[in-house]
């Protein structure tokens, strides 16, 4: 196993640094429909606590669209992103799907500066958030994910009760980067996969002839991924004593 790995990365690193590479990956972002029988398990347990599952509710469990993500890159940088929240009409409406997919957030990364966070707009307040990477454990199993060869890896410090999220990552695209914060491996992620839901890439544009440019977000207060983490445990502290 070790072996294995070992050879992997050092494929990887060989291949990246005699390459230069750029494009841009389109992500279907979906989620399984809960059944009638899951929905009315939840809306008893929201009963006991006194909150009411409105019509709205159930319909967003039963009926979430898909939503399209868009991974760009160019050599050490990529940005991830989220189409826009906007129906057909013009009237924004609420999707799980997209709330899951990043929502408006965008996702930076530079691999050769070390640079990761997401600009992040919480009560009308922008935040440069930096993330912490994952670690993983990539296994012997593959597959083929349209023309690319993939190898499954499993993130090992996630403390899912369900299951651990597993992503496919294919060498042959040698690019440490992938949707929200699935990346880090020795190969560009083609396919995320956790409970009930997938982020699964649908088209796939490698060094195109228009040059793509990474935009680097710059505005917005600069916080750690622990200052984040300690905001949101007061912010959901308070909310509970209301």
């Amino acid at each position: 196993m070790k072996n294995f790995i070992t050879l992997i990365i050092c494929c990887f690193s060989i291949t990246v640094f005699s390459q230069k590479i750029s494009g841009k990956v389109t992500y279907v972002v979906s989620m399984e429909s809960f059944s009638k029988e899951k929905i009315d398990s939840i809306s008893k347990k929201l009963k006991s606590k006194k909150v009411k599952m409105d019509k709205w509710m159930r319909d967003v469990f039963q009926n979430t669209p898909n939503v399209n993500a868009y991974l760009e890159f160019s050599n050490d940088e990529s940005l991830y992103y989220v189409e826009d929240k906007m129906q057909n009409d013009g009237k924004p409406i609420f999707n799980v799907n997209r709330t899951f997919a990043g929502g408006d957030n965008r996702y930076y990364k530079n691999t050769k500066t070390n640079e990761y966070f997401n600009e992040s707009s919480t009560f009308g307040e922008l935040f440069l958030i930096e993330i912490n990477s994952k670690k993983w454990k990539i296994t012997q199993e593959s597959k083929k994910i349209g023309r690319y060869l993939c190898f499954k890896a499993i993130d090992i410090e996630s403390t899912s009760k369900k299951m651990k999220p597993v992503v496919w990552f294919t060498p042959e695209l040698p690019v440490s980067f992938g949707p929200l914060k699935y990346n880090g491996l020795p190969g560009l992620v083609l396919l995320v996969e956790l409970s009930k839901r997938t982020i699964s890439a649908s088209e796939i544009i490698i060094n195109p002839k228009k040059e793509i440019v990474i935009k680097k977000p710059t505005k917005g207060k600069k916080m750690t991924a622990e200052e984040s983490r300690k905001r949101g445990e007061a912010f959901w502290k308070s909310i509970k004593k209301q």
